[in-house]
């Protein structure tokens, strides 16, 4: 974790664990504390704890999970197959550790399978953006070849359906 101010940075008691105040999270993570905070009402991340002063704390696994969600969202996700994808963060702190490594690992089963889904959505629609392009250059090959009518596109009737 990179060093940060101290008032960006509080220590438990034991002294080994340092939490991120939410200002230093959003910051770090280059996001608003306002898009941390509607992260938190979708129950995409949770505070780990909070600080006597109330201040929401968060950790490394917390800046990992911002960092998913951040890297889906680069990738056209929705939050809410974000939330699919991931699911409840509060539902995976209350799990005991090996109910966490069952989760983990249905989690990550259901990540790759949507993954998949996505990508196979992805092709079809690739596919069909090329064969429209294809029935174009074809249907519209007559006003390459010549100059163009000028009331080609008014009576094409190929640009009527696909537009």
């Amino acid at each position: 974790m990179q060093t940060l101010s101290p008032d960006a940075v509080t220590e438990t008691a034991a002294g080994s664990d340092s939490f991120l105040t939410i200002g230093a999270l959003a910051k770090l993570c280059n996001v608003t504390v306002r898009t941390l905070r509607y992260y938190e009402e979708m129950d995409l991340i949770g505070p780990v704890k909070r600080s006597s002063g109330k201040y929401r704390l968060y950790n490394q696994h917390s800046l990992k999970r911002i960092n998913a969600i951040l890297a889906l969202q680069g990738l056209n996700f929705s939050l809410d197959e974000i939330l699919k994808v991931l699911g409840p963060y509060s539902i995976s702190r209350s799990y005991s550790k090996q109910e966490q490594i069952a989760h983990t690992r249905e989690s990550l089963s259901q990540q790759k399978q949507f993954i998949h889904d996505k990508i196979t959505q992805l092709n079809t629609l690739n596919q069909d953006i090329e064969h429209r392009l294809n029935l174009l250059d074809k249907v519209c090959s007559p006003c390459h070849d010549t100059a163009p009518h000028e009331h080609c596109a008014e009576q094409c009737s190929f640009l009527e359906v696909h537009n």
